[in-house]
């Protein structure tokens, strides 16, 4: 993955910071691989293409057609990407410098140049990216006001289950048995990013798609055990 980090700066939500857009598109270049789509943005995205006319029915379509899987550990946790396209790896919804899915943009674009992620004790982390330097001659910006503005209720109820339960859900990846790890992705992806329905309340599905998850690779893992 694209070594964005070496040029995020930590910051605390008392720090303020100046910014603004300057509508030239170059946050939106040279993301290969960097800008994360959760199972909160798939759903989003979905909803708003199928609602535009596009063929989107549902999660899956939007990751066929925008999205590539990164592996992130060699148990099978997989994550999504943005596809991005030409010499420039610009993100696949940039047409003309401007965002065709604003509305409904992945929560890394809405809170950006602020990068907000939790803290494996509780809590969350902010950091300011650096790498449009441009952008930094505005008037100054309260980080606190800045992710309460971008960040929805919806978006911290669903890191506080997702994040959650990530490193249950890795350690039980690790302890299932070879001949049925190809059996626990296609659960991780289905539960993950295929079982909702579009015109339903996300939480309240997502929440139960990660109970069920959590209970099959129980049970997958427990088989481990006893072998």
């Amino acid at each position: 993955m694209k070594d964005f980090m070496t040029k995020m700066v930590p910051l605390t939500p008392s720090d303020r910071f100046p910014f603004k857009c300057r509508m030239c598109g170059a946050c939106c270049r040279h993301v290969r691989e960097s800008v994360p789509l959760e199972s909160l943005d798939v759903f989003r995205l979905a909803k708003y293409l199928r609602d535009k006319g596009e063929d989107a029915g549902g999660m899956e379509d939007v990751l066929a057609a925008y999205a590539l899987p990164v592996l992130l550990s060699e148990n099978g946790y997989t994550a999504f990407m943005l596809k991005t396209v030409g010499a420039d790896d610009a993100c696949i919804f940039l047409k003309d410098n401007r965002c065709t899915v604003h509305p409904a943009k992945p929560r890394a674009c809405r809170t950006y140049p602020v990068a907000v992620g939790p803290y494996e004790l509780g809590g969350y982390e902010q950091y300011l990216s650096m790498e449009q330097p441009h952008h930094y001659k505005g008037p100054q910006m309260s980080v606190k006001k800045w992710v309460q503005r971008y960040c929805s209720r919806q978006d911290f109820e669903f890191l506080n289950v997702d994040i959650g339960s990530a490193q249950e859900i890795e350690r039980l990846l690790q302890k299932i048995p070879e001949e049925a790890r190809k059996r626990a992705m296609v659960m991780f992806l289905f539960y993950k990013y295929s079982a909702f329905d579009l015109d339903k309340p996300f939480m309240e599905q997502f929440t139960e798609n990660n109970q069920k998850l959590l209970e099959a690779l129980r049970k997958l893992a427990q088989r481990g055990d006893t072998e």
